[in-house]
């Protein structure tokens, strides 16, 4: 699924969910219903099945706190899992201390490493698109959809667009290929 570990990127729109932003730069999202969702991959010495793995979202320093374990779903897809989940965030009238934590909880049972992508926090009602471009290039290596699914775009040296791959449920199809060449003058 994903070639290169990118770097971790928590994608909030401050602005479309801030309810109130403090004095320490945080943020406390409106009372409703959010998406958090995001890709695990645990290195195991043997093939396995499902990881376990999650994220934890947990609302404290309130009235009634909240705390929910995001497992993971479906496939394991070229190594990675996704964890999807919707949560909660209740009204909070005059709870200053409320603090809002999305934790990325390594759970490998073989003791291994596990490496987290794709982090997503957003309203339920909403919809989210993120791009993916190469650092040295600029061009865009891939773009992820509502879902969380990925599209990739590969590019020859000359950098033309050589192949698109679609992530599904199911694994990774190539949707699109294209080959070229110029042809040499013999002089």
């Amino acid at each position: 699924m994903k070639n290169i570990l990118y770097k971790l990127i928590f994608l909030l729109s401050l602005s479309a969910i801030a309810q109130e932003v403090r004095t320490d730069n945080s943020f406390l999202p409106k009372a409703g219903k959010y998406i958090i969702s995001g890709w695990v991959k645990e290195k195991h010495p043997k093939q396995v099945i499902s990881y376990n793995s999650y994220i934890t979202f947990s609302l404290t320093g309130i009235n009634n706190p909240v705390s929910e374990n995001l497992m993971t779903s479906g496939n394991i897809i070229d190594g990675w899992q996704r964890v999807v989940g919707i949560v909660e965030i209740p009204v909070l009238s005059n709870e200053t201390n409320a603090k809002l934590e999305i934790a990325l909880q390594c759970n490998n049972m073989s003791g291994g490493e596990c490496y987290f992508d794709d982090i997503r926090f957003y309203p339920f009602n909403g919809n989210m698109k993120s791009f993916v471009y190469d650092e040295d290039t600029q061009r865009l290596m891939a773009e992820l959809d509502e879902n969380n699914y990925a599209t990739f775009y590969e590019y020859d040296l000359e950098g033309g667009l050589i192949r698109v791959k679609k992530e599904t449920e199911r694994g990774v199809y190539t949707i699109q290929e294209t080959r070229s060449n110029t042809i040499k003058k013999n002089e």
